[in-house]
């Protein structure tokens, strides 16, 4: 299929996923889910589409704090934080979610636990909330 995407066989490539599509009831409706937010109409046209997608030569001129996530148990993007924070220049913190805390898989399923690492992360990067400020919040 890489070949295929490659070469532009924009033909053979609809057809192989369409034939592999016919198997699976559950990965027709993920594929048709996914390619929704692009508006495009074929496979081959989103993946050809996600091709611009990628961090190659762009993460290491990133030069602003920046907060990675990475959960134990990633699915679909294994490996990629540690790809991304290894690539970063700049300030950067790697934090990590595991399946003790209810943390782990795609998009940290412990929601609360996320939102408070990145705000507390913000605050400490940020320094928005002055020490006043931060007593009202906390009482």
């Amino acid at each position: 299929m890489q070949r295929l995407l490659d070469e532009r066989e924009r033909e053979k490539f609809n057809r192989n996923i369409d034939f592999g599509l016919r198997f699976s009831y559950s990965a027709r409706g993920t594929l048709a889910f996914r390619m929704r937010p692009y508006g495009l109409e074929t496979p081959y046209d989103v993946f050809e589409a996600l091709r611009v997608y990628y961090l190659d030569g762009v993460a290491e001129r990133i030069e602003r704090p920046l907060f990675v996530t990475d959960r134990e148990g990633e699915k679909f993007w294994p490996g990629q934080a540690q790809k991304l924070h290894g690539a970063l220049r700049g300030p950067k913190e790697l934090v990590r979610f595991t399946p003790e805390e209810g943390a782990d898989g795609h998009c940290e399923k412990a929601l609360g636990l996320r939102e408070q690492r990145i705000f507390d992360w913000l605050d400490a990067t940020l320094g928005l909330i002055g020490d006043g400020e931060r007593q009202a919040v906390e009482a």
